[in-house]
């Protein structure tokens, strides 16, 4: 008969003293309690234990005075905690952190609900070594299964994330707008967020972020804050004007070139003639002339012109009628095509340039001004054919 030595060594060595954790609020329509993922193993160890102290002989009495109790217990032992199914309202925001463990991520599913037990969800982990998660907030249901939530912890589309779209050619103001509006961020903050250009390591000599809001579409983790996201779209616009080729101390000069394009063309290919134009003008000491630089200052957007007291207006220090050479910073926020056509402008000798139709936004570039006069006139008929047409000039 083995001593007591090795009785202890068996018995000791019983994995079922652990209690399982099991809500006292298992909603029961949905509760079903299973064996542990490796119960076999515990069962065939403890029918090896049983045959040991049947094979004794005269020691079986001895064995189970002072083992048996134990041997109880270990059978008794509680079934790991689970629920069946894929879960009901309401729902639970869970965050997986950078560098979360599955034995972390387990943990938060059972605590706020969304899981039985911590155990249900990491034998399952246990089983299975490949399973892994993406950082990020995600949805859940209440009451899940654990292999329900596992699932859904790796469906990106239970992902949460604050998103928003910015058009290229809007304005600063027009974007903070529309970031308010997607994202649920206050306005007074984003307000805020962007007051302070050197905050971003941008020098602005109009001592605005104008332009340097990159557009473009944009997720973010839930409570993320203004100063974030600014940070993030100023970060993205350096890194386009580094793809560019643009040297940092050019930023601002390109931006603001882009920024005047992104304005005055509508079709890829008069990007590009487009900035031709205003180089050329630039090159000879003529004005820009730009309608759009004026409006900007003004906020007139309804219409495609300007008036004669607009053009005049020598307090607005964007108006490129009155003041040569390029407005003080950029008037939109200008995307790659933009950048890219101020950088690399069109071959041609063209001056001037009127969009025709305005529908389609077919532009005619002119070398001399009685040419470009032509064009003018063609606009003006185009504006004249219909109302539908005048509603556009």
């Amino acid at each position: 008969m083995p001593d007591d030595s090795k009785f202890d060594e068996i018995f000791n060595t019983l994995p079922g003293e652990r209690k399982p954790a099991v809500p006292e609020d298992l909603p029961s329509r949905r509760e079903t309690l299973r064996s542990a993922p490796g119960g076999r193993g515990k069962t065939v160890f403890a029918l090896f234990a049983i045959v040991i102290l049947l094979l004794s002989g005269g020691g079986v009495w001895w064995v189970w005075s002072e083992y048996g109790e134990r041997v109880v217990n270990y059978f008794a032992s509680e079934p790991v905690a689970d629920y069946e199914g894929g879960g009901a309202a309401p729902t639970i925001d869970v965050i997986v952190s950078p560098g979360d463990i599955g034995e972390t991520v387990a943990r938060k599913l059972a605590d706020v609900g969304v899981t039985a037990s911590f155990e249900a969800v990491y034998d399952l982990l246990l089983q299975d070594a490949t399973i892994t998660f993406q950082p990020g907030t995600y949805r859940l249901l209440t009451g899940m299964s654990a292999e329900s939530a596992l699932s859904a912890l790796r469906d990106s589309g239970n992902r949460v994330q604050v998103s928003f779209v910015i058009p290229e050619g809007v304005t600063m103001q027009r974007a903070l707008e529309i970031i308010a509006e997607q994202a649920s961020v206050p306005l007074e903050d984003l307000a805020d967020a962007v007051s302070e250009p050197s905050l971003y390591a941008v020098s602005s000599p109009a001592g605005s972020l104008e332009g340097y809001l990159f557009p473009a579409t944009y997720s973010f983790e839930p409570g993320v804050s203004a100063e974030e996201i600014v940070g993030r779209m100023v970060e993205e616009t350096k890194t386009r004007l580094t793809q560019a080729g643009v040297a940092e101390s050019d930023w601002h000069r390109v931006l603001t070139m882009a920024g005047l394009i992104q304005r005055e063309a509508r079709l890829e290919e008069d990007f590009y003639k487009a900035a031709r134009v205003f180089y050329n003008r630039l090159d000879v000491g003529m004005a820009l002339q730009s309608d759009a630089t004026v409006t900007y200052w003004t906020g007139l957007y309804d219409g495609v012109g300007t008036s004669d007291a607009d053009r005049a207006d020598e307090s607005n220090p964007y108006n490129t009628y009155v003041f040569p050479g390029l407005p003080p910073g950029p008037i939109s926020l200008p995307g790659d095509i933009a950048i890219d056509a101020a950088v690399n402008p069109a071959v041609g000798d063209w001056l001037y340039f009127v969009s025709i139709d305005l529908r389609t936004g077919e532009t005619v570039f002119s070398n001399t001004y009685a040419q470009h006069l032509v064009a003018v006139d063609q606009w003006l008929s185009w504006c004249r054919e219909s109302e539908e047409n005048g509603a556009y000039c």
